[in-house]
């Protein structure tokens, strides 16, 4: 009641512990993590991205990463988590620009398109039944759990199959207007025919460099990268020193580890104390039954596969494992073999006969939506019965078959041989249903199958046959003693000691005065590799750590790999975002303004002397060659594109001016230039079709990226 009675004469006082509450409150979520006034600085922490002004999600770029760390897990290849978050943010901001372009020229992928698409790569027979299945799928999973995670799935594969039905529509259409002109294909006939004789003098840039004293600037680098924005724009960087204590087996370990393996080679009487029992291991050349046995004995299970004696060259088994299958008799065992970390055995176990290369032929009955490379106007359901009826007509007639693969496959390459594909080895190129088939087949089959590009009636005409082996492999680790382990740790442990604190200098020397492996960085992104002679599983934990903002330069930090090592990483400098600082992208832009320098310092020296006075003050090597326009090579020099084009530019018997080339300075006289005119092309117009196609393929996307406005909020927005 006293105190009730004190808050009534004080209800000012009340309302002032209120509205600091309220205002507490409020300021909480103004200047909070989420808050607006925030986000007009920082930006939105949902968003880790932006594809010009295009966001990315928090929730997009977790399903990305899932769905990217999955596709490694299923192709059995291991990746770090910062391997898989620039995997996933490459694909996502690739996706975007695609899409963003495709839908600029107004393309579309339609509702029949797509469902005829699924229908064909998921064994459906229309896009009528696809969409059917769907709708059961989405029905079910209103009420199972197992539908509703499969529906997810089906949810982003579907959106995957429109980015890449889209994509393929806007590189086919960009593509169409991509072409070489006739005049075009006429002037580098010319070209491919245009010689030059020249005399030439030499000097490399790090000669000239040092003679001339040329050094390049931190103000000249940055100079540069202003020139060219995107090229050098950074999100955040940091420079790390690193060095290394690996916990792997010893030269101790690894004689242990031979030892063991050893064993296996002769029999062992192995006595159970615990239990009292003896047992008896045969040796290994000794046992009839491989399988077992190196499924009791192997890290590794057995391998029931045939391989020939060629296929066996090919396996990259270690040059000692792959000379001891090469000639070993059934029966017989070689090694150990030291093949990575592990000693391994080998046993040639059995023989046979398997085919080595197929002849066969084939008629094509292509449908609407086939990959096909002529593709019609029949449907599966039409293209199906069509290859049904001349699948009988073989049967009943079999010397018909040529008759009818003339006449009436889609395959037009080989209707024109019967049908004949020919003889084939089994690391071949032919689709995978059909190859599948006629290796698995006897000679003499005929029968239909379907493929991504429609229905085959398919003859096995002939086989050749190789011998097979079957091979028996015991397989044992080398694993580091307990001994090892600790040493590592006790060497890493007390290195912390000595740096902490010290400056970069120290961290290095130390670790050189003690032999520890030491390297130091260049300037690295959020989601870079460190470096590749350390386990690469810690990037993501020392990089989080470098990026942190309680994290100042100069801090010293130990990491644990998953293998056991030991990695002490000392914090060098941090980067702000923006153009790359000059110390980050010197060894890229030096050589670059170093040859600009240098041509210019060579030039303005040499004035009106020419060849014979760039030979006289700088020693250049003289030299003689016959260039031709079109292949930009100098012999015995490599490709010198400015060189060749001055050859045909510079009068006959006239000096040229300083030539900044890809190896060093060069001045030519030509001497004789024999320059064709009048030429026809024809026949080389298709093949420079396909080549400024496929440079056109290999860039467009690049380009297209780079051009783009791309913000990287990772390193904010995922912590």
């Amino acid at each position: 009641m006293a105190v009730l009675g004190e808050i009534r004469k004080k209800t000012w006082l009340v309302f002032v512990v209120i509205g600091l509450a309220m205002l507490a409150f409020v300021a909480g979520d103004l200047f909070g993590e989420n808050s607006r006034i925030k986000q007009l600085f920082t930006g939105d922490p949902s968003v880790v991205g932006k594809v010009n002004g295009e966001p990315i999600g928090i929730a997009e770029y977790q399903s990305a990463y899932d769905a990217t760390q999955k596709m490694y897990e299923n192709q059995g290849q291991s990746a770090t988590p910062n391997q898989i978050a620039q995997q996933t943010w490459n694909s996502l901001v690739s996706q975007k620009v695609l899409k963003q372009h495709a839908e600029k020229l107004g393309l579309k992928v339609a509702d029949d398109e797509f469902w005829n698409y699924v229908a064909q790569n998921f064994g459906m027979s229309s896009g009528a039944e696809a969409q059917q299945q769907i709708a059961q799928l989405e029905a079910s999973a209103a009420t199972n759990p197992e539908a509703q995670q499969q529906f997810r799935g089906w949810l982003q594969t579907s959106e995957q199959i429109k980015l890449q039905l889209l994509s393929q529509k806007y590189f086919s259409y960009v593509m169409a207007g991509t072409a070489v002109t006739n005049k075009e294909a006429d002037i580098q006939q010319a070209f491919n025919i245009s010689n030059a004789n020249i005399q030439y003098a030499f000097v490399d840039y790090a000669s000239l460099a040092k003679k001339l004293n040329v050094k390049v600037t931190d103000d000249e680098i940055s100079a540069y990268e202003a020139k060219f924005p995107k090229l050098f724009k950074a999100e955040g960087l940091v420079k790390l020193s690193y060095t290394y204590f690996p916990a792997g087996a010893s030269a101790a370990d690894q004689a242990v580890a031979d030892a063991n393996i050893r064993k296996y080679l002769s029999t062992q009487i192995i006595h159970d104390d615990v239990n009292n029992v003896t047992d008896t291991i045969q040796a290994f050349g000794a046992t009839k039954n491989d399988s077992i046995y190196v499924t009791q004995n192997s890290e590794k299970p057995f391998i029931s596969n045939y391989f020939t004696k060629s296929e066996l060259e090919q396996a990259q088994l270690g040059p000692e494992a792959t000379n001891f299958l090469k000639t070993a008799a059934i029966g017989q065992v070689g090694g150990p073999f030291k093949i990575g970390n592990t000693y391994q055995l080998y046993k040639l176990s059995k023989a046979k006969e398997v085919k080595d290369s197929v002849k066969s032929s084939h008629i094509l009955i292509t449908f609407q939506g086939s990959n096909a490379s002529n593709p019609v106007k029949r449907t599966k359901e039409e293209a199906k019965k069509l290859a049904e009826q001349i699948l009988a007509q073989v049967k009943s007639n079999p010397s018909s078959f040529g008759e009818l693969a003339s006449t009436k496959s889609d395959d037009k390459s080989s209707a024109v041989k019967n049908g004949s594909i020919g003889w084939v080895g089994k690391n071949n190129q032919l689709d995978q249903t059909y190859n599948g088939f006629i290796f698995s087949k006897p000679v003499g089959t005929v029968d239909m199958v379907e493929s991504q590009f429609g229905y085959h009636i398919i003859k096995v005409e002939d086989a050749k046959n190789k011998t097979a082996y079957q091979v028996a492999n015991i397989v044992k680790t080398i694993e580091p003693s307990k001994e090892t382990t600790e040493k590592a740790f006790t060497n890493a442990r007390t290195y912390v000691q000595n740096v902490e604190n010290k400056s970069l200098n120290d961290f290095k020397n130390i670790a050189k005065k003690s032999g520890y492996l030491n390297n130091t960085t260049e300037g690295i992104e959020r989601y870079a590799s460190i470096g590749q002679d350390i386990p690469n599983d810690q990037d993501a934990d020392i990089l989080k750590w470098a990026f942190d903002k309680k994290s100042e330069v100069g801090a010293t930090n130990l990491f644990t790999s998953t293998t056991g090592d030991y990695i002490v990483v000392h914090l060098v400098e941090k980067f702000d975002k923006g153009l790359a600082n000059p110390s980050v992208v010197r060894q890229y832009v030096e050589p670059v303004l170093m040859h600009e320098k240098v041509a210019k310092l060579v030039d303005e020296q040499v004035a009106n002397g020419g060849l014979n006075a760039f030979v006289s003050k700088y020693g250049a090597k003289k030299g003689n060659a016959t260039v031709n326009f079109s292949n930009s090579n100098l012999d015995g020099v490599g490709l010198e594109p400015k060189v060749v084009g001055a050859a045909f530019g510079v009068k006959v018997n006239q000096s040229s001016k300083a030539i900044a080339g890809n190896a060093g300075i060069f001045y030519i006289i030509p001497v004789a230039q024999q320059i064709e005119k009048n030429q026809k092309g024809t026949m080389i117009l298709e093949n420079l079709n396909r080549q400024l196609q496929g440079e056109f393929q290999q860039t467009l996307l690049q380009s297209l990226i780079q051009a783009a406005d791309v913000v990287d909020n990772r390193g904010r927005a995922l912590r």
